[in-house]
């Protein structure tokens, strides 16, 4: 996997939406070519937006609106107890029955998606998602501002209400939690969430 910085410098990146359809142009366009990514946004303002990026593939086609500022090799090196700092900024969310009772082709009921606001719901999410991957040790949790997006092909506005989870773990499963950075948690991927980064953790406890 490669991680790389990327910085965005366009108008178009004041609509979320646009984002992850830039930092797809960095991918070879073949039509068989693998462009599974992750991505969190950092420092933005109206025109410009800074990008932290894994991927599968290395990023090759920079340009004047999306440029790689650097990129380096990605490698983990898990192992069993190892305590490890976190950061994941994520979309916690549940799925519930339409309420307004809207049925698909088939007849069953519509589902939709609906945000976990409470800190404990939020809590329990993270928990699940890390069922025999990964131990806390500590666990942060803070709200963070609201992502709001137009889908300009069907001029549809959305939200999505983003949480930031942060503090230390202790690995269970190796395999496990590498599926959790290669797979990304839970949705709105294409919104910057779900990217897991680690940093080491002091050697001794608090």
């Amino acid at each position: 996997m490669y991680l790389s910085k990327i910085l965005i410098n366009s108008s178009a990146c004041r609509n979320p939406y646009e984002i992850h359809r830039m930092l797809w142009r960095l991918f070879p366009e073949e039509a068989d070519a693998r462009r599974e990514f992750l991505f969190r946004i950092g420092h933005s303002d109206r025109n410009r937006v800074d990008v932290l990026m894994q991927s599968e593939n290395k990023p090759e086609r920079s340009s004047a609106e999306v440029r790689v500022l650097a990129w380096k090799d990605f490698s983990l090196n898990l192992y069993a107890m190892q305590r490890l700092r976190f950061l994941l900024i994520a979309d916690p969310i549940k799925t519930i029955k339409d309420e307004a009772g809207h049925t698909k082709k088939s007849g069953d009921t519509r589902k939709c998606r609906v945000p976990l606001i409470r800190e404990e719901e939020q809590r329990a999410w993270i928990e699940r998602k890390f069922q025999d991957a990964a131990s806390f040790e500590s666990l942060v949790i803070d709200p963070m501002s609201p992502i709001r997006f137009r889908k300009s092909k069907e001029d549809r506005a959305g939200k999505i209400q983003p949480v930031s989870f942060q503090g230390i773990l202790n690995v269970k499963s190796p395999i496990k939690v590498m599926g959790l950075v290669q797979n990304g948690i839970g949705p709105a991927k294409a919104f910057g969430c779900g990217m897991l980064s680690f940093a080491r953790a002091d050697r001794y406890p608090k």
